[in-house]
């Protein structure tokens, strides 16, 4: 049985009704002769054309396809002849090839469709603006589960009453009167009809077998570098093209969340169309592709007013477990109404949203700025809260030195996390600890260039920068944050009395002389932890050379 699964459609206005009957050309000759696609997002014209051919556009800088396909004329499928969407110098789409002699046979006079009136002499004339002949004119291109195409065209005031109602049909003739229907909820038998193309159709019922079971939200959180990002790719999800990353902080609104009404230019008028945002986008995805899981990654959840943020969406948090339900377990318990959401996700702004069962959430949140926005009670017990262990199982350079000392990372975290413990009951506490990824594998390298390369040269200048991450980081967030006001008891600040001098004796002294920025007890500490927590000198590793691309997402 063939099926119809898309439909393109667009009216068409006094420019176009010009090219198409080769009215008001320039007197050189030339002028334009395409139909344009504006105002419908390219995203959604190139998944309708996804069974057409492909080449490359002839465009300087232009990296999208042409893509061209058979299109049969819709109510006479003896007929049919190509049809071209090109890219339009990295703005819009537009159909080309539409003049008098070029244009696609279902637009022609042969098959029903109308003409311009004609002067005193007889010719074709724009004048009047083509009023009453074009006021309702929309082409429509149709696209079936045989991966066929067939173009048509509709002109009426209304939706005709023999097509079927509340499938999403209505939006040929309302608003703009342009887009691409994508008929994915509903199974419409496709008739070879001018008028109606549109046969017996049946809802499709989300049944359990049908999409991928478990969405859930969830909350990572842990001290700083604890490797809450590290989690995500690794037992989560690392592909990007099933993701949304995005980062909450005092600024951001529920706008830029769900999407927001913005202007834009259409046809040389100022409109007002809704721009959805990285939730709205990615719902759209899960949506429409059922047989996979999307992630919806929430960096730093707790920066943001969360509960404004995610507004009437907080009511879809609440997922269905229950076996028994007409759902796969994991979907919203509960539906909302949003047009602009239902819009963008469905094709039809009446329909309710809901997250479907393979759309998850993930938040992360670190356990020292869990006031920076309280999460209430009613929003926590929506997710599930899991603990990123602050550990270095598996640790890639927990045994590399710092710099030119022999104090591996791991031993002088433990010291240093030992000491922060000890001091719970007055001002550091547990989620103050130095996370295991806390700095990066290039943050412990030591370039001798410092010592070889001619003071001041840019070889030098370099070194002596790359060297300093280590303190700058470390040293500066020891003394602004975990132990802020126990300083005496922590640093030798009778000899180095500001954090500025901490850091430049750290710089200029050489391998375990840095650590005497240290009171003894803890120095005596640091060189203890290093005996237990041998380094590994492995040349493979902890060089410039070995350093990837890796090393900076492991810093979460």
């Amino acid at each position: 049985m063939e099926y119809i699964d898309r439909i393109f459609y667009r009216k068409i206005n006094p420019s176009d009704f010009k090219k198409l009957y080769d009215l008001d050309k320039p007197d050189g000759g030339g002028g334009q002769t395409y139909l344009e696609a504006a105002g419908i997002p390219n995203d959604d014209i190139v998944d309708f054309l996804e069974y057409a051919e492909i080449s490359d556009s002839t465009l300087r800088e232009e990296t999208r396809y042409i893509y061209t396909f058979n299109a049969y004329v819709l109510g006479n499928s003896s007929e049919r002849e190509f049809i071209t969407f090109a890219p339009r110098g990295g703005r819009n789409y537009r159909i080309i090839r539409q003049n008098v002699r070029q244009k696609h046979p279902a637009w022609r006079l042969e098959n029903g469709f109308p003409e311009p009136n004609r002067n005193a002499d007889g010719e074709y004339t724009s004048d009047g603006n083509f009023e009453g002949v074009i006021d309702n004119l929309i082409i429509m291109i149709i696209r079936t589960t045989y991966k066929k195409y067939y173009a048509g065209f509709i002109n009426s005031d209304g939706m005709p009453t023999e097509w079927p109602v509340g499938i999403g049909l209505e939006r040929i003739f309302e608003g703009e009167h342009r887009g691409v229907i994508k008929l994915t909820t509903v199974k419409i038998t496709f008739i070879d009809s001018l008028t109606c193309p549109f046969g017996e159709y049946d809802v499709v019922t989300p049944a359990q077998g049908t999409r991928v079971q478990g969405g859930t939200n969830i909350i990572l959180y842990g001290v700083p570098g604890s490797g809450k990002s590290w989690t995500i790719e690794h037992e989560y999800c690392a592909d990007e093209d099933r993701m949304e990353r995005l980062v909450f902080h005092p600024d951001y609104m529920y706008s830029d969340f769900i999407g927001q009404i913005l202007p834009v230019v259409r046809d040389e008028k100022v409109i007002y169309e809704f721009s959805p945002g990285p939730f709205t986008k990615l719902l759209k995805k899960a949506y429409e592709n059922p047989d996979k899981n999307f992630y919806l990654i929430v960096e730093e959840i707790n920066r943001g007013n969360a509960p404004a943020i995610f507004g009437e969406v907080f009511q879809l948090l609440d997922r269905i477990d229950d076996e028994e339900s007409d759902y796969p377990i994991g979907t919203s318990e509960y539906t909302i109404t949003n047009n602009n959401i239902a819009q963008i996700v469905y094709g039809d702004e009446k329909r309710k949203v809901r997250l479907p069962s393979n759309f998850s959430i993930i938040g992360t949140m670190n356990t020292s700025d869990q006031n920076v926005f309280t999460l209430d009670t009613a929003f926590q017990r929506r997710w599930t809260i899991r603990m990123v262990l602050n550990t270095f199982d598996e640790h890639r350079f927990a045994n590399k030195p710092i710099l030119d000392t022999t104090v591996s990372w791991r031993a002088f975290c433990s010291a240093i996390n030992d000491e922060i413990l000890r001091r719970n009951n007055v001002t550091s506490s547990e989620d103050k600890r130095l996370g295991a990824y806390f700095i990066t594998a290039t943050d412990l390298i030591w370039h001798e260039e410092e010592d070889q390369a001619e003071k001041g040269s840019n070889e030098w200048i370099i070194a002596r920068h790359s060297n300093a991450r280590f303190p700058e980081k470390v040293l500066k967030y020891l003394w602004d944050d975990a132990f802020k006001f126990v300083h005496p008891e922590i640093f030798e600040t009778k000899a180095y009395a500001s954090l500025e001098l901490i850091i430049e004796t750290f710089c200029n002294e050489r391998a375990n002389d840095r650590f005497k920025v240290y009171n003894e007890n803890l120095r005596k500490a640091i060189l203890d932890a290093a005996e237990r927590y041998p380094i590994d000198n492995n040349p493979q590793e902890g060089t410039v050379e070995s350093v990837t691309t890796n090393t900076e997402n492991e810093s979460e």
